[in-house]
């Protein structure tokens, strides 16, 4: 337990600055429903924020942790890949398990025809692959991962905010509901906890895979 309350210390910057979006984002969710809350963060849409959207949204994408990962190994941080590795994987392997349990409506299934306007052609996708966001979830844990080896812990914010503004392309694109990036981003946050913990617990003996 001391091992996991230096890594909650450590990183309380980060925590601190999740915990308040996620809190504002819960009690948002409770307060106004699913579907309100869909439609209040996407009032508008315009053709630059549409295209910056679409791109952004890609740092949450698989292979984006996989070049993270991929630079890691390049620059001999074993440990710190082997632990982002970890992390992604689990938490993948998480939102995918719950995926299949709920197979919840994506927002353009939800609604019914003309009950929301600005689903993107090409982009937003149907189907019952709604909660959680996996997007969210990778993001997070990557975020969380790499503010936790980040020795410059001021700068544990720019990654909150980072992921935070990915976890919202998804609900722009109409991809996601607000539920399904708050549960994505609590999978994301724990699972790369977990794993940090698990490697110092297990594993601290071992210099390379600190």
């Amino acid at each position: 337990m001391n091992k996991l309350r230096s890594i909650i210390a450590d990183n309380r910057n980060f925590l601190l600055c999740y915990g308040f979006f996620f809190l504002a984002g819960l009690i948002f969710l409770l307060t106004e429903g699913k579907a309100a809350t869909f439609r209040y963060l996407n009032p508008y849409h315009y053709t630059l924020l549409d295209e910056f959207f679409i791109r952004f949204t890609w740092l949450g994408d698989g292979l984006f942790a996989v070049g993270v990962i991929a630079l890691l190994l390049i620059l001999r941080r074993w440990g710190q890949a082997c632990q982002v590795l970890s992390a992604f994987l689990l938490s993948a392997l998480l939102a995918q398990i719950l995926k299949n349990v709920f197979s919840m409506p994506r927002p353009r299934e939800f609604f019914l025809p003309g009950e929301y306007l600005y689903f993107i052609p090409g982009i937003t996708l149907n189907g019952h692959a709604s909660f959680p966001s996996g997007h969210s979830t990778s993001i997070f844990a990557l975020a969380t991962m790499l503010a936790i080896f980040e020795p410059n812990k001021r700068l544990n914010i720019f990654y909150v905010l980072v992921a935070v503004a990915v976890g919202y392309s998804r609900i722009y694109l109409g991809q996601h509901f607000l539920t399904d990036v708050l549960m994505g981003s609590f999978l994301g946050v724990m699972t790369a906890i977990g794993i940090r913990w698990l490697f110092l617990e297990k594993f601290n003996k071992y210099e390379i895979l600190r």
